[in-house]
C-alpha cells in the first residue's frame, strides 16, 4: 500500500509540475534570462563572449601600419549638416582625436533617403592600394546623451577596377554598433572588398530625430585608424570554407536530424571526434569522408546515428568547434529570441532600454477624420510600418504558440500568444470600414509626436487603399487568430466577425477587377503577388473561414480558387536529365516562373493545399492536392542535390527569357524597374544550365535588393508542409536545412541570428540597436556570380534586421 501511494503521489507530482520544469530551456543560461526579464517583458542581455566581433578582436596582427593617428587634420573634408575637427579632450594615439558632432534634431530635413541629414568627415587616401592589407581597425568615443541604439558608419571608397561603392549604393558600407561614453575598439576586415586603389574612407553620422531619452546633441570621437594584415581572414566569398575550420549547425540538431558538418582542417587523422562539452569525454567517432560535388570538392563528417540529447563539440586534429546542443527541442530557445526581437521592434510600446512609446503622430487621413496609427512591429532596422507584414508576423507567433501547446510548452505558448496579441490589435485599429484599411508607411525617423513639425515630412500618414490581397489574407490570418483565442470570448467573436466581413469586401473586389485590382504602386510587398500566388492565398483563407465557421460556400471558394493555381504548375518534364517538374509559373502564359528575391511567400501553393487536404479530405478533387504535393516536393528534392554539402534550398528554375516579361519580371525586383536584359543573362549563366532554355540559380536573381533568408526559409516551410501531409522523412530534413544554414552551416560558419548558437556577428540595426534574436534579409551573392557572400560590412539590405525573416523563421520552427 505504501508503494502505490508513494507512486500516485510521485505521479501526481509529475503531472502537476510547472512546466519549466517539464520543459526546460535547452540552454540554461537563457532560462534564467528569461526569467530574469520577466519572461521577455524587458529585453534578454546581449552575450558578446560568442559573437564575431569578440573573436575578431583576438586574431593574431600580423603587420600594422597607421593611417592616421589624428594628429594632421589636412586631410580631412566635412559634408552634410553639423562639424568635424580635431579634439584633445581625449585621444588613443596621440593628442589628438577627430570628432564629428551634430545636432539631434536640426531645423531644417537636410538628409537624404528618410532620415534628417548626415555628418561626415572623409580623409583623403590618395588612390593608395591597400590589397597587402585585409583589415581597418581604429577606436570611436561616443557622446551621445540619451541615446539607447549608438552607431557609426564607415565608408570605403575605391577607384580601381571594381568601383567602391556599387552602381547600387552597397558595397563599401559599413554600420558600427556601439557603447555609450566608452572608446570602443572596432575592425572591419576587407578581404572581399575591392581596395587596389583606395581613394577616401569617410565617417558618418546618420541623423534620425530624438527618441525619448535623447538630448540635443551627438558626438563621436575617432581615432588610431589603422591599416592591418591579420592571420586567418574570415573567407567571405564561394562555397569553401576557410582553413582550420568545421562548418556546422551552430545552435544543434535534433535528434533525428541528419547530423552533418563540413570539415577543412590542414592536419587530421581521417577520424573525428564527438565530446560531452562539459566533460571532454568522447561520446562518438566516426571517419571523414572526401566528396566531390558540384560546388566542389570537401570533406565531410557524418554523425546521425548519435541520438543522446547533451552538449557537445566536434573535434578535428587540432581544431575544436564551439559547444552545441542535441536535443529533442533544439528550435525551442530560438522562439524566445525570436520573440524579444519583436518585442523590442514594437511600435507605439514604450520597450525598457530601447525606446518610449514611440510615433504618436503616425497617423491616417480617412473620410475627414485623422486617426492615430502607430502600433504592431517596426518592420526593420528602420521604424517603417506595414499592416500585412505585421498580419504575417500575427500568423507566425500563433504557428509557434500552437506547436508549443502540442508540446506542453506552456510558458512560451503564453508568451507568444501575448505577442501575437500586440499585433492583431493593430489589425483591428488598420480597418476603415467598407474594405480599406491603413496599409503602409515608411519612415528612419524618431518623431516628435506633434502632428504638422518638420518631421511629418518623413512620410508620417499611412497610405489607404483597399486591397483585396491584403484583406484575403488578413481574413485568413483573422480566423486563425479566432480559433486560437480561448479565454477572450469577445475578442474571439470579434475575430470572426471581421474575418468574414473582409473575406467578403476582398471577394466583391476581385470579382469586380480580378487580378488587376493588385495595387503595385505604394502597396507594399502584396504588390510582387503573382496569380497563381493570388489565387493559393484566396484558396488558404477561404479554408481557414471554413474551418472556423463551418460554411460551405468557404470550401467551395477554397476549391475554386486552387484550380487556377494548378493549372500554372509545370507537371511536363523539362529535358535536363534530372526531368525537372513541379514547380509553378506566375500565371497561365507560363512565360515566367515564381520567383522571390529579399521577399518570399513561396509557402503559400502547400499552405493552400495543405489546408485543402485538412478541411476537406472526402472531396473529389482530393487527389489532385495531393499529386500537386507529390510533384512539388519530388522537385525540391531534385534540386537540392546541387547545394550539396550544404543544405540551403536553391532559389529555383529560370527561363532564359523571363526579363522579357517585363511586367511579371520587374513586380519582384526592389529598385530596379528596367534594364536588367544584360545582368539578367549572367547571372543565368553563372547559374547551372538544365536544357537549351531553363536554368536553376541557387541564389535569386536580384539586383539592389539582396537577402535569401526570408526566400529559402518559405521554400523550407513548404517543404515541411509537404512532409506533414505526405509523411515524407526526406521534405522533412530538407526543410530542417533551412535553420542549419542560418545558424552556421555555411561557408562562413557563422549565425545570422544574434543570440543563437555562436559566431554571430553585429547586423545592421540601425534606430532599435542590438537585440538577441534579431535576424537580417540574409545571405546575399557576389554581384552577378551565383555563390553565398556575407563579408563583415554591416549594411543594408542584406544585413538589415527585417520582422518578414523573423516570421519566415517562426513558422518554420513551428513544424518541429
Amino acid at each position: 500500500m505504501k508503494k502505490i501511494t508513494k507512486f500516485f503521489c510521485l505521479l501526481t507530482g509529475l503531472l502537476c509540475a510547472p512546466a519549466v520544469l517539464l520543459h526546460a530551456q535547452v540552454d540554461k543560461k537563457l532560462k534564467a534570462d528569461i526569467i530574469s526579464t520577466g519572461y521577455v517583458h524587458t529585453p534578454l542581455p546581449l552575450d558578446e563572449t560568442k559573437a564575431f566581433e569578440t573573436f575578431g578582436l583576438k586574431k593574431k596582427v600580423l603587420e600594422t601600419v597607421m593611417l592616421c593617428d589624428m594628429e594632421d587634420f589636412s586631410k580631412w573634408s566635412h559634408k552634410g549638416i553639423g562639424k568635424i575637427g580635431l579634439t584633445t579632450e581625449r585621444s588613443k594615439s596621440g593628442k589628438h582625436s577627430l570628432r564629428l558632432a551634430s545636432e539631434t534634431a536640426p531645423a531644417e530635413m537636410l538628409g537624404w533617403g528618410l532620415g534628417r541629414g548626415t555628418c561626415m568627415a572623409s580623409y583623403d587616401v590618395g588612390g593608395a592600394n591597400w590589397e597587402g592589407y585585409n583589415r581597418l581597425k581604429f577606436y570611436i568615443y561616443p557622446t551621445c546623451e540619451g541615446a539607447r541604439s549608438i552607431y557609426l558608419n564607415l565608408y570605403v571608397e575605391n577607384d580601381g577596377k571594381i568601383k567602391v561603392p556599387d552602381k547600387y549604393g552597397r558595397e563599401g558600407y559599413h554600420e558600427i554598433n556601439l557603447k555609450n561614453d566608452q572608446w570602443n575598439e572596432c575592425f572591419v576586415e576587407m578581404s572581399g572588398l575591392a581596395r587596389d586603389k583606395v581613394t577616401k574612407i569617410s565617417f558618418a553620422i546618420e541623423i534620425f530625430g530624438k527618441e525619448s531619452t535623447m538630448g540635443d546633441s551627438l558626438r563621436f570621437d575617432v581615432d588610431a585608424v589603422e591599416l592591418q594584415r591579420v592571420e586567418n581572414p574570415e573567407t567571405v566569398k564561394g562555397w569553401m570554407p576557410a582553413q582550420n575550420r568545421i562548418i556546422f549547425s551552430t545552435t544543434g540538431y535534433s535528434l533525428e536530424s541528419p547530423k552533418t558538418a563540413i570539415v577543412n582542417v590542414e592536419n587530421h587523422s581521417g577520424q573525428f571526434q564527438l565530446k560531452d562539452a562539459d566533460t571532454q569525454a568522447i561520446v562518438f567517432t566516426g571517419p571523414i569522408k572526401k566528396e566531390k560535388t558540384g560546388l566542389g570538392e570537401f570533406e565531410t563528417i557524418d554523425f546521425s546515428n548519435f541520438k543522446t540529447q547533451g552538449r557537445y563539440v566536434i573535434q578535428v586534429g587540432d581544431i575544436t568547434t564551439f559547444p552545441f546542443y542535441i536535443h529533442k527541442d533544439v528550435w525551442d530557445d530560438s522562439a524566445w529570441r525570436m520573440v524579444n526581437f519583436l518585442f523590442c521592434e514594437r511600435c507605439g510600446y514604450p520597450v525598457p532600454g530601447k525606446h518610449g512609446a514611440c510615433h504618436t503622430d503616425l497617423h491616417v487621413n480617412y473620410n475627414g477624420k485623422v486617426m492615430p496609427m502607430n502600433g504592431g512591429w517596426h518592420d526593420a532596422a528602420d521604424m517603417s510600418q506595414q499592416t500585412l507584414q505585421t498580419g504575417e508576423i500575427t500568423y507566425s507567433l500563433l504557428s509557434m504558440a500552437k506547436r508549443a501547446k502540442e508540446k506542453g510548452n506552456v510558458d512560451l505558448y503564453n508568451r507568444l500568444m501575448e505577442e501575437a496579441l500586440w499585433g492583431m490589435d493593430f489589425i483591428l485599429k488598420t480597418r476603415l470600414g467598407d474594405g480599406y484599411r491603413a496599409q503602409t508607411w515608411g519612415t528612419n525617423l524618431w518623431t516628435d509626436g506633434i502632428l504638422g513639425t518638420i518631421d511629418d515630412a518623413g512620410r508620417r500618414e499611412m497610405l489607404v487603399h483597399n486591397g483585396a490581397l491584403e484583406n484575403f489574407l488578413l481574413a485568413g490570418i483573422e480566423a486563425y487568430t479566432s480559433m486560437m483565442v480561448e479565454n477572450d470570448v469577445p475578442l474571439k467573436n470579434k475575430l470572426k466577425k471581421i474575418a468574414k466581413e473582409d473575406f467578403g469586401f476582398a471577394m466583391e473586389r476581385f470579382n469586380k477587377l480580378g487580378f488587376a485590382e493588385l495595387i503595385k504602386k505604394g502597396g507594399g510587398h502584396a504588390g510582387m503577388a503573382s496569380e497563381s500566388q493570388y489565387h493559393a492565398n484566396i484558396s488558404w483563407a477561404a479554408s481557414m473561414l471554413y474551418q472556423l465557421t463551418g460554411e460551405q460556400q468557404y470550401a467551395d471558394e477554397a476549391v475554386k480558387a486552387i484550380r487556377y493555381t494548378l493549372q500554372c504548375q509545370r507537371t511536363e518534364p523539362l529535358k535536363d536529365k534530372n526531368k525537372t517538374c513541379g514547380f509553378f509559373y506566375r500565371d497561365l502564359a507560363k512565360k515566367s516562373i515564381v520567383h522571390y528575391t529579399h521577399q518570399s511567400r513561396d509557402y503559400a501553393y502547400m499552405e493552400a493545399l495543405a489546408a485543402l487536404c485538412e478541411t476537406q479530405p472526402d472531396h473529389a478533387e482530393y487527389n489532385q492536392w495531393i499529386h500537386s504535393m507529390k510533384l512539388y516536393g519530388d522537385y525540391l528534392k531534385n534540386i537540392m542535390q546541387h547545394v550539396y554539402p550544404y543544405g540551403m534550398l536553391p532559389s529555383g528554375v529560370y527561363h532564359k527569357d523571363e526579363v522579357k516579361d517585363s511586367v511579371n519580371f520587374y513586380a519582384v525586383q526592389v529598385g530596379i524597374r528596367s534594364g536588367a536584359e544584360k545582368d539578367y543573362q549572367e547571372q543565368l549563366e553563372n547559374g547551372i544550365r538544365l536544357d537549351k532554355e531553363h536554368y536553376l540559380r541557387i541564389f535569386p536573381v536580384w539586383f539592389s535588393f539582396k537577402g535569401n533568408i526570408a526566400v529559402h526559409l518559405s521554400t523550407g516551410k513548404a517543404a515541411a508542409i509537404c512532409a506533414k501531409i505526405l509523411k515524407d522523412k526526406e521534405l522533412k530534413d530538407i526543410a530542417e536545412q533551412q535553420l542549419f544554414w542560418v545558424v552556421g552551416k555555411n561557408p562562413f560558419g557563422q549565425s545570422m541570428i544574434y543570440g543563437e548558437g555562436s559566431n554571430y556577428p553585429q547586423l545592421y540595426t540601425a534606430l532599435p540597436g542590438e537585440m538577441v534574436g534579431e535576424i537580417p534579409v540574409g545571405m546575399q551573392s557576389y554581384f552577378n556570380e551565383d555563390s553565398p557572400y556575407w563579408p563583415q560590412f554591416n549594411t543594408a539590405t542584406y544585413k538589415e534586421v527585417w520582422g518578414s525573416s523573423a516570421a519566415r523563421w517562426l513558422m518554420l520552427i513551428s513544424e518541429f
